[in-house]
């Protein structure tokens, strides 16, 4: 039964990634530290972030040298002042110790964010957020 589940779970996420976004654009970022997202350890590289339906509130995260890639659900909620405090589009992280988690995406062409739920981050080390700057790559 659980294989079914998680089949049925990969094949909805392949049906919204075919669907697409007609206007939606591509935005780069460097991470330079190992990160969790939706459950998922990702490794230091560059990465790619898109919408991927107009539709569902769903955000891909694609690493462009491993192309690995994470199906990240988000809720809309006011941009943190640490991300918005760049002035430019920007990834923001939670960290504790060496341990970090995606928390927030901002285009920079809203107030509002992509904020991302994630797994409690251990105390082992002062907790901090981590910004990481996002370019435009394309817009379809």
């Amino acid at each position: 039964m659980k294989h079914l589940t998680i089949n049925s779970m990969l094949a909805a996420a392949a049906v919204v990634l075919a669907a697409g976004s007609a206007s939606a654009q591509t935005l780069k970022a460097d991470v330079p530290f190992t990160f969790q997202a939706a459950g998922v350890v990702m490794t230091p590289g560059t990465y790619e972030i898109r919408n991927a339906s107009n539709t569902a509130k769903f955000v891909v995260l694609r690493n462009t040298d491993t192309k690995n890639s994470v199906l990240m659900v988000y809720s809309s909620a006011d941009v943190s002042k640490e991300v918005k405090s760049r002035g430019t589009p920007a990834l923001g992280f939670e960290c504790s110790g060496a341990r970090c988690a995606i928390r927030e995406i901002w285009t920079g062409a809203e107030s509002a964010s992509y904020r991302f739920k994630g797994p409690k981050l251990a105390s082992d080390g002062d907790t901090r957020i981590a910004t990481i700057p996002l370019t435009v790559v394309k817009a379809d």
